[in-house]
């Protein structure tokens, strides 16, 4: 089945409903490896990345392509202010969830400030 550009989402649509689940991915990695978050973020993109079928049309591949991209950029962003041992502290007080969903809401402020 091919799938048509036109019925694709923008790509900032598709950052913008991943991005909490691509977060929680990241954070796991930092606590369960204790690697920094931008290194989390590369590895859980290509993990995602190497599950698309190599028979993928291009034009959705490139689309996936440039998700995962902004997703790991918007991510890695963070990085500088969020040494892993701050995760794993905040991670003892809180669940992974909560971590993970205090970084998406900065992570999506940051978005609409961008675009608005």
């Amino acid at each position: 089945m091919e799938i048509k550009s036109k019925a694709m989402r923008s790509v900032s649509d598709e950052v913008e409903r991943c991005l909490p689940y691509f977060i929680r991915l990241c954070v796991n990695g930092v606590i369960a490896t204790g690697v920094r978050l931008d290194a989390s973020a590369i590895e859980v993109a290509r993990d995602i990345h190497r599950k698309l079928p190599p028979t993928t049309d291009a034009t959705l591949r490139g689309h996936f392509e440039a998700t995962l991209s902004d997703l790991v950029d918007l991510v890695s962003a963070l990085a500088p202010r969020l040494p892993p041992e701050m995760i794993h502290d905040f991670a003892e007080k809180a669940s992974q969830a909560q971590v993970a969903a205090t970084l998406e809401r900065s992570l999506i402020g940051a978005l609409r400030a961008a675009a608005g």
